[in-house]
């Protein structure tokens, strides 16, 4: 009888691909002596993909074959590579060497390949080979089952050499298809449309021997390379809270400090909601402009770019340019194009990160709103990365459309974010005795007190200024106040 009470399997180490945020979404990367298909339609991505995996492994003194069957000759390959960030001449035809099979494939059918992958790859000492062109080896198996021994056979070789194999295919064919019960995993790149834009997606479909993360993740594809931008309420995991601190964050406006007790709580989110034009931006740059090298500042919007903001911030007075030059404060712009919310989220933890940001300004979260492709995620997107933000220390504040310039009977319904923020001021307009003001009321604030009063405020040159509490004004935040009884005016 064999004892095996010694035996203890350790698991495989992840080999690092490379690509940004496929790791992620692999749990750390591929698994060696694995066989992998990668499958996907035309102009999915399958060829720059691979290739990005090749350079990448090159650069860490890997070697690579890249095998061709019915495909691009290498010279359009590598020209049109030419364009890609990641494609490095050095390595081509030295660490990464492309070769075509075809003419094997076509005289001696799958054995053939299986003894020419058997020479050359030991001919390269390939810790990486890349099939391009698996649907060719399908159409040339004798049957089905032909078919199956083939990628058996590759299976069994991969495990012997040491190698990693990528299988590429346009082909439709299913989870029910032998290749794909038989190989270790499966990656799906696919794209789709929502309404007038098309977006990318990678989906793992299968991986053996290692957890991923599971679902349809976007991708782009730029001259940068192949990207993939994981779903971050997924990534995310465990959160260490910051360490609380009793602590409270000046807004840059002395009357709205005093009505919350001393400024915004450490590392809480802030939500100011308001019409278009009202003022939301102005108290935001109020907040960020009290940045430090202590506290460095950052931000994040869509509709001003950091020229316009300058400018706006010097009108009212305040030192946002002298801040931006001496790096205190930094501005990243987008605009509200097709962007992913993923990787606006990405970007803003990353310069967070960097920098050690402690007062983030996102003007118009909105846009995050825009470039959901569904919706429905968007409650628990927002409540990750400002999970995440609060882990980091970082004290935000964000603004959000309020789609009532007046008022009206649904002037309260603002987007359902409203939930995940901590503190929530409301900024609208007001119609009193043919007057227009603007006015100001704390909605809501974690773990303080505060005047729940409604306030007039005035912006100029300088800045966003409180004025009194305002009397009599009965009506005033859900836009339907009693004219009637206006007199009095506001405190002094």
């Amino acid at each position: 009888m064999t004892d095996n009470s010694t035996y203890s399997p350790t698991a495989p180490t992840h080999v690092p691909t490379g690509v940004p945020g496929l790791d992620a979404v692999l749990k750390g990367g591929l698994l060696p002596r694995a066989v992998y298909i990668v499958q996907g339609g035309p102009g999915e991505g399958k060829t720059i993909l691979a290739n990005q995996i090749c350079y990448s492994w090159a650069a860490r003194g890997e070697r690579s074959l890249y095998v061709t069957l019915l495909a691009e000759t290498h010279h359009r390959l590598l020209r049109h590579l030419q364009n890609m960030r990641f494609m490095d001449n050095q390595f081509a035809g030295t660490s990464v060497v492309y070769e075509s099979a075809f003419d094997i494939l076509r005289t001696d059918g799958l054995e053939g390949i299986l003894r020419y992958l058997t020479r050359n790859g030991k001919r390269q000492q390939a810790s990486l080979i890349v099939i391009d062109g698996l649907f060719a080896l399908e159409e040339n198996a004798a049957s089905e089952r032909a078919f199956r021994e083939f990628i058996n056979d590759l299976s069994i070789y991969a495990d012997v050499v040491g190698c990693t194999i990528l299988l590429l295919t346009n082909s439709k064919r299913d989870s029910g298809s032998p290749e794909f019960t038989m190989v270790d995993g499966w990656l799906h790149l696919g794209s789709d449309e929502d309404q007038f834009r098309t977006y990318r997606y990678l989906q793992v479909r299968k991986f053996r021997g290692s957890d991923f993360i599971s679902g349809r993740h976007m991708s782009s594809i730029t001259s940068d390379g192949f990207r993939v931008f994981p779903r971050l309420e997924a990534v995310t995991g465990e959160l260490e809270s910051a360490n609380m601190r009793d602590e409270r964050l000046s807004t840059g406006v002395a009357g709205l400090d005093d009505i919350i007790q001393g400024g915004i709580p450490f590392s809480s989110t802030t939500l100011l909601v308001g019409p278009t034009g009202v003022g939301k931006t102005t108290l935001g740059l109020s907040f960020i402009c009290d940045s430090s090298e202590a506290e460095p500042g950052l931000i994040f919007g869509f509709y001003e770019d950091a020229h316009r903001l300058r400018r706006r911030a010097k009108a009212l007075g305040l030192e946002l340019g002298t801040m931006i030059d001496s790096g205190v404060v930094e501005v990243v712009h987008h605009s509200p194009t097709e962007l992913l919310q993923d990787q606006l989220a990405e970007e803003i933890i990353e310069e967070v990160r960097r920098r050690g940001v402690k007062r983030l300004f996102i003007d118009g979260i909105d846009a995050f709103k825009q470039a959901a492709v569904n919706e429905q995620r968007l409650g628990r997107f927002v409540s990750t990365l400002t999970a995440i933000l609060r882990c980091e220390g970082v004290t935000t504040v964000f603004t959000a459309e309020l789609a009532e310039i007046v008022g009206g009977e649904h002037g309260l319904q603002f987007a359902a974010v409203s939930a995940i923020a901590e503190n929530i001021i409301l900024l609208r307009y007001a119609e009193l005795e043919s007057r227009l003001y603007r006015t100001l009321a704390i909605l809501k604030m974690r773990e303080s007190g505060f005047d729940p009063y409604v306030y007039e405020f005035y912006l100029g040159e300088g800045g966003f200024k409180l004025g009194g509490r305002m009397e009599r004004t009965e009506g005033v935040v859900t836009g339907q106040p009693h004219r009637q009884t206006v007199t009095g005016g506001r405190d002094a």
